[in-house]
């Protein structure tokens, strides 16, 4: 799959290349990205990007002549992209299902915006704005980098264990459960580091669940934890959630024993 990325600041975008699951996606050619630094397509000697708003008003918009440049230059040398996307606070909120499409493109061009914004008729080159949430950052290269790192997680080959992509947070409309690992037991300190240790220490222990062996007994347990966590934190994420018959059996389960226990707490409370 191939990315490129336009942006004023290439080093913002190449040092978290540069580690990691991308890096070793693109070491091994699973992942072709090139960064591209908007001002090697400007044509005055100070290498100007960007000029005060036409009608007045604060700060700086990026000039639309690099920026067609650029992409011109990228469908000539890499091939015509399947999407052109502008990070912008105006775009569609991104998400897991945005991620999953344009996992299945080949080709992506990442727009990254700056102070206040982009010309408007750069919108007639885009295909696509996109978000990462409702707030205002310096630029678009930490929103590329964000939406780079989930849609290349999805692509084969890129993740070395794909059944970890497969149970990830909001792949099916759930929370992950809770993890665990060594050691089954951690004694930790109270608040007060003036206590000794021994009279101040507690125990965290990990479920006995988890190390019973009883793997379906294991799975039951970690579907249940990830409906209540999501039940708990995103309520609105059950909506869209793919759901099997036994979660939406717990599920009921889960509605139910709130249901109930919010009636006795209304029955309690009218009785005193």
């Amino acid at each position: 799959m191939k990315f490129d990325i336009v942006t004023i600041f290439p080093a913002m975008v190449e040092q978290p290349l540069a580690s990691g699951i991308l890096r070793r996606a693109i070491d091994r050619g699973t992942l072709d990205v090139k960064v591209h630094d908007l001002r090697d397509f400007t044509t005055d000697r100070h290498r100007v990007v960007d000029d005060v708003p036409y009608g007045g008003g604060p700060g700086m918009v990026l000039k639309p002549e690099p920026i067609f440049r650029a992409l011109d230059a990228i469908e000539a040398q890499r091939g015509r992209p399947a999407a052109v996307v502008l990070t912008s606070p105006q775009g569609t909120r991104f998400s897991q299902d945005e991620a999953h499409r344009l996992s299945r493109l080949a080709h992506i061009v990442f727009v990254c915006g700056r102070y206040e914004g982009v010309d408007e008729r750069v919108r007639d080159r885009v295909t696509e704005e996109l978000s990462i949430g409702d707030y205002v950052l310096s630029g678009g290269e930490l929103p590329a980098l964000v939406m780079i790192d989930a849609i290349a997680r999805l692509v084969p080959g890129v993740v070395g264990d794909e059944r970890s992509v497969e149970e990830d947070s909001f792949s099916r409309g759930l929370l992950d459960f809770p993890q665990y690992t060594r050691p089954a037991e951690l004694a930790v300190r109270g608040p007060d580091p003036e206590i000794p240790a021994e009279r101040s220490a507690g125990t965290l222990k990990v479920p006995d669940v988890l190390l019973s062996g009883n793997h379906a007994e294991i799975r039951r347990w970690r579907k249940r934890e990830a409906l209540t966590r999501t039940l708990d934190r995103r309520p609105d994420l059950l909506r869209g959630a793919s759901l099997d018959e036994e979660e939406e059996h717990i599920l009921r389960e889960l509605q139910d024993g709130r249901m109930a226990g919010l009636q006795k707490g209304k029955v309690g409370s009218e009785g005193a």
